[in-house]
């Protein structure tokens, strides 16, 4: 195969993986023919003796390029930092903890002979509890709602793209990075390979449901202002009924005073709980939702305005 590729690969605390993840990769390699490439891991400020196996392989494989980072910047910044050092004309990239089988990248190449400029992994399968794969679901269907671009279900990071898409994602300058969802939106001709994705080889997952929670949201964020139109419709409709309600206050107070209704006619509720007070607790949990949605779009501007790198690179080895 007459083809060169960059295999980018982010690793934070990934010393039982590094090495089988490694030798995977190059058994691929040598199974597609193969033989100008380059594995760059970017090792985000690992506390275990990741970057130390790294180096060791470095030593017998200069085709290995590691990016130590000073600390960790987490996976969508350290992803940029390998993107960003990447010289071949297929960039290639996965999860270090070999949820990501580099086997498949003999299917990604498939599709590129046919004709296709980026092809993703879809997670048909996935080895985690119940109540994840419920929160998984429920954040594709919002992204794939409430967003500006198309993303299919069950899609990662796991790629391989042309150059020439790499290129594209790379004059992104914002701060607020969410990869997937960037090469969704500049285009080309995309498509998708399903496969099971296996449990974690070794090691301890990442993310959390925490975590995930946030890194969804920033996501949506990025790609979506709906949730400030939900909140200027849902204001304005809360106004209307406001607005309404008070209405008919006014008149039930006025034909009280005229002894046309009884006077205790407001008391619509038993034991006090009248309808003024569940449109109060209403209208407040809204405004406290309101301004967390708000604030969270505030915080992006303000981490753009700071224009601070995405990342820093503590030493190169190639």
């Amino acid at each position: 195969m007459n083809k060169n590729i960059s295999i980018i690969i982010p690793s934070y605390n990934e010393s039982e993986n590094i090495e089988i993840l490694y030798n995977r990769a190059k058994n691929i390699l040598m199974e597609l023919s193969i033989e100008e490439y380059e594995l760059i891991f970017i090792d985000n400020g690992s506390t275990d003796n990741s970057l130390k196996i790294l180096k060791n392989i470095n030593k017998k494989d200069n085709s290995v390029k590691i990016l130590s980072l000073t600390r960790n910047f987490g996976l969508q910044n350290a992803l940029y930092a390998g993107l960003s050092h990447c010289k071949k004309d297929y960039i290639c990239v996965m999860d270090g903890d070999l949820q990501d089988p580099p086997e498949l990248i003999k299917n990604f190449f498939t599709k590129i002979d046919d004709g296709y400029d980026v092809v993703y992994g879809i997670r048909k399968k996935r080895q985690s509890n119940a109540f994840k794969k419920i929160c998984y679901k429920i954040f594709y269907y919002f992204f794939s709602n409430f967003s500006e671009i198309e993303m299919p279900s069950q899609v990662g990071e796991f790629c391989l793209m042309k150059r020439k898409v790499l290129n594209k994602i790379l004059e992104f300058k914002e701060k607020n990075l969410f990869i997937r969802g960037l090469r969704a939106w500049v285009g080309f001709k995309q498509t998708g390979v399903e496969y099971d994705r296996p449990k974690r080889n070794a090691g301890t997952e990442k993310f959390n449901l925490f975590s995930s929670f946030f890194f969804g949201l920033d996501g949506l964020i990025s790609f979506s202002i709906i949730p400030l139109r939900i909140i200027l419709i849902t204001g304005l409709f809360m106004s209307f009924i406001s607005i309404l309600f008070s209405f008919f206050i006014f008149i039930v107070k006025l034909l009280s005073i005229l002894s046309i209704i009884p006077s205790d006619a407001l008391l619509l509720m038993p034991k006090g709980l009248t309808i003024t007070s569940i449109l109060f607790l209403i209208s407040t949990s809204f405004i406290i939702l309101a301004l967390g949605i708000i604030g969270e779009y505030i915080s992006k501007i303000y981490l753009e305005v700071k224009n601070r790198p995405h990342y820093l690179i503590k030493e190169i080895i190639e």
